[in-house]
């Protein structure tokens, strides 16, 4: 009896699992959100049109397991899939899990405990990238279990994910490592990804305003499967133009911290935009795809900005978008 009563109290977690043709991959996925030891959890399935046999897969979950809800949708891109299954979930907490990947047993189970011990607003683990047979575990740049203090949070948080500096621990953006709030979520969070390139980091920021202490969790709890044919991983059209987009809001919430090293921020992300978009270039197949792609990019307004930016923190052969 004590321990049904306990289990009623726990708080419902919404696990959000946009898809779109990952039929491949979808059962993996599906069966680690079911095999959570926190038992109060709702699994949502966005089925973002998908092409190949995802809906009925999903729809044949739904038949076994009542905590589980399919939405199915006309495609609309990731961002809109992460919006509608946020719209339909009750959970108290959110985690968004791609449909390709899978999150260890005690993910749920170990963020709810962390969020809960420090009070905090949002959790954080580490992960781990699987490529094939091989697993590569990545930990994050924190000592401590909690950030508590506001200016540790625009400092050590917020700037690093809008620019690494030279030698620097990347911070990831990456919004399937961090247990959420769902109150502290607003649906102008959810930028498409057809506009801004990295949207998740636009998400994490925006966020990152209502927070106050930040539980962190230094264990990889989510496995991310490399998959060279996921939007991440081929070339992408008007890269270019959708990290000017991302630059541009930057730029516009930065005005609002006062933080000393903030514009030298500005200048890693720039530089890293650069490289990535050289390499997306190369991705397009042909010399001459690749020559109209960089000559998009040099006669772009904003590479006086890059040149200076590259001048100032000589970071050109290092720099990554990530």
């Amino acid at each position: 009896m004590t321990s049904y009563l306990k289990q009623l109290t726990k708080p419902l977690v919404s696990i959000i699992v946009p898809i779109y043709n990952t039929i491949l991959y979808l059962d993996r996925c599906i069966d680690s959100t079911l095999k959570q030891t926190y038992s109060n959890v709702e699994i949502l399935l966005v089925d973002d049109g998908s092409l190949d046999e995802c809906a009925e897969l999903c729809d044949n979950y739904v038949k076994n397991h009542s905590n589980i809800l399919t939405i199915h949708k006309d495609n609309g891109g990731l961002s809109n899939a992460r919006l509608i299954g946020f719209r339909a979930a009750y959970g108290e907490y959110i985690l968004f899990v791609d449909s390709d990947d899978y999150i260890h047993p005690q993910m749920v189970e170990k963020l709810v405990e962390a969020i809960q011990n420090y009070d905090a607003d949002l959790a954080l683990s580490s992960y781990e990238t699987v490529i094939g047979k091989c697993v590569l575990p990545y930990y994050l740049p924190y000592n401590d279990k909690c950030i508590d203090d506001h200016k540790r949070i625009e400092s050590d948080y917020i700037l690093p994910l809008i620019g690494r500096k030279k030698y620097e621990v990347n911070i990831p953006g990456f919004i399937w490592i961090r247990l959420l709030k769902r109150k502290l979520i607003k649906e102008s969070f959810f930028v498409p990804e057809r506009i801004y390139f990295m949207e998740d980091h636009v998400f994490d920021i925006l966020y990152a305003e209502g927070v106050k202490k930040i539980a962190i969790v230094n264990e990889p709890l989510y496995s991310y499967c490399f998959n060279a044919n996921s939007l991440s991983n081929r070339y992408r059209e008007n890269k270019w133009e959708m990290l000017c987009n991302l630059h541009g809001f930057y730029v516009e919430y930065l005005q609002w911290l006062d933080l000393p090293d903030k514009y030298k921020r500005l200048d890693c992300f720039l530089v890293s935009a650069f490289c990535t978009c050289l390499d997306n270039a190369v991705l397009t197949g042909s010399y001459r795809s690749y020559r109209e792609e960089l000559d998009l990019i040099l006669r772009s307004n904003l590479m006086p900005s890059v040149w200076r930016a590259a001048k100032n923190i000589e970071l050109i052969s290092s720099a990554q978008v990530s």
